[in-house]
């Protein structure tokens, strides 16, 4: 008997020990990933997360400025909570909305009814009564679908209808997504560069009729001015951009104007000279500072960097697993031969182009700003 307790306190004693050395082993291996987990513009684990009241009002008021809330501690729940915490004071918090279609066209129904009163001297039909317009590269054109996905095809038509096969992968021109039912145009201006044709037509809006110039307008144009093809020039893209900065501050007087600061990519190791070496976080980086200082002395631009904690978590996911996402494939063109295809920006093989589940949150975030003035009552809206 006392032998057989022996033994057992000896396997109880070594159990205890495997049972550290094992804790300690796994601990050491795991606290790289756990320390870049915690990198970012913001440290989680430095908020103070507050018992919020299910009644927290509604967000509105500048969502797509950083400034005001913990994006990053929303980031890393945004599949299960919709509160964004105040940077100031708790009961400065408040909670997003989830936008769906119906949602969305109520949105949009509320704005035409108010340019009613503009057009009731007009003898033709205005269309399009609503115009937004998305302006830049690859990056703005994701944007651009992302939001389409909350317009119902009632009557959508597609211009171009058809492009030509096997030319390129995507269509590297302008689109219009029209809807007459819900009085809305939605554009995509094929703009990648600073150059005198994106001049020329910021200029003609900002001095036309209100008729004929769009009512919202989000635009981004640095990556391609990263590229050796297009000079790779940081000095030349910031004299591009402080040219360019008081024509499109004076749209902005008249029109909501968006500039989306770029977002974070996924760092892949290749050859020299390829396109990982031309874009990088560092040089995304120093490009958005650039812009942020120019853009800061035009009161009238809305920069919009919020969204970045969202795409800060997808490139974070992407070193674990680079082939996550597999979502269905959507299409501006409805149809047997849909011709925009969103699906080569569904994994983080593309380090450019930013995934699905970053980019549909940062979407619900541009609908809480242009729509949650318009459809809840200012009693329920902080």
């Amino acid at each position: 008997m006392r032998c057989y307790l022996r033994k057992s306190c000896r396997r109880s004693l070594l159990l205890v020990v495997y049972t550290f050395f094992f804790y300690g082993f796994l601990r050491g291996l795991l606290s790289p990933l756990i320390f870049s987990y915690s990198l970012g513009s913001e440290i989680v684990a430095d908020v103070r997360i507050p018992k919020l009241s299910r009644n927290l009002p509604i967000c509105a008021h500048n969502l797509l400025n950083q400034s005001d809330y913990h994006y990053v501690t929303w980031a890393r729940k945004s599949s299960n909570s919709n509160h964004l915490l105040s940077k100031t004071k708790d009961e400065y918090s408040c909670r997003l909305m989830s936008y769906k279609i119906k949602q969305a066209v109520t949105c949009f129904d509320i704005q035409v009814e108010g340019t009613a009163g503009r057009d009731e001297n007009a003898t033709v039909e205005r269309f399009p009564k609503i115009h937004l317009v998305f302006i830049g590269d690859s990056r703005i054109r994701q944007q651009f679908f992302y939001f389409l996905r909350l317009i119902p095809n009632y009557d959508r038509i597609t211009n171009p209808l058809e492009i030509p096969r096997n030319v390129v992968p995507f269509h590297h021109g302008d689109v219009d997504v029209d809807s007459r039912v819900l009085g809305v145009r939605i554009s995509f201006k094929w703009r990648p560069i600073i150059n005198d044709t994106l001049i020329e037509m910021i200029h003609h809006w900002a001095i036309a009729n209100h008729n004929e110039r769009p009512n919202w307008i989000l635009l981004s144009m640095e990556i391609y001015h990263m590229l050796q093809e297009y000079g790779a020039d940081h000095q030349l893209y910031q004299e591009k951009l402080a040219q360019f900065g008081p024509i499109l501050n004076k749209l902005a007087s008249v029109s909501q104007v968006i500039w989306l600061n770029q977002y974070p990519v996924v760092e892949l190791y290749a050859k020299t000279g390829t396109r990982n070496t031309d874009i990088h976080v560092q040089k995304v980086d120093q490009y958005n500072k650039a812009t942020r200082r120019i853009l800061k002395n035009f009161k009238n631009i809305r920069i919009w960097d919020s969204s970045n904690a969202l795409t800060e978590e997808y490139v974070r996911g992407c070193l674990i697993n680079r082939e996550r996402e597999n979502p269905d494939p959507f299409f501006v063109k409805n149809g047997k031969n849909p011709f925009i295809n969103c699906k080569p920006y569904v994994n983080c093989l593309d380090f450019v182009h930013t995934g699905y589940a970053a980019l549909s949150s940062a979407t619900q975030l541009l609908y809480n700003d242009i729509c949650n003035n318009l459809l809840y009552q200012q009693d329920d809206i902080k």
